[in-house]
């Protein structure tokens, strides 16, 4: 399975890859500078409260020191969310800014309603 992970460089800039993102428990830690029993902790209950589900988020690889169990980026997403350190706040303000920003390379839709004319 080819997969990439989510980094952010000592200035703070964060690089999501175009390919799919899969990330153990242990690579997420380092991405949110936290412990990684804290990232296993959300994580489970991220599951038990149903907000994601561990079909979908959820894969079990096997690597040469034995399986490991990768996470989506929508629950990378979640976890950023839950977790508060400096990083986890640097990846959260990048996903609102992406959310958020403008994107002037598409032109604005003028719809124009009119009442009791037709034109033909």
């Amino acid at each position: 399975m080819k997969r990439e992970i989510i980094t952010i460089d000592k200035r703070g800039n964060v690089h999501i890859p175009s390919t799919p993102v899969w990330m153990s428990a242990c690579e997420i830690a380092d991405l949110l500078g936290a412990f990684s029993g804290k990232v296993n902790a959300q994580i489970k209950v991220i599951f038990r409260e149903g907000l994601l589900m561990e079909t979908e988020a959820m894969r079990t690889i096997q690597s040469e020191r034995g399986f490991v169990d990768l996470y989506s980026s929508e629950l990378i997403t979640m976890l950023s969310f839950r977790i508060a350190t400096p990083q986890a706040k640097n990846l959260r303000r990048w996903i609102i800014g992406r959310l958020t920003e403008k994107n002037s390379s598409t032109s604005p839709m003028i719809v124009c309603y009119t009442l009791g004319k037709r034109y033909n």
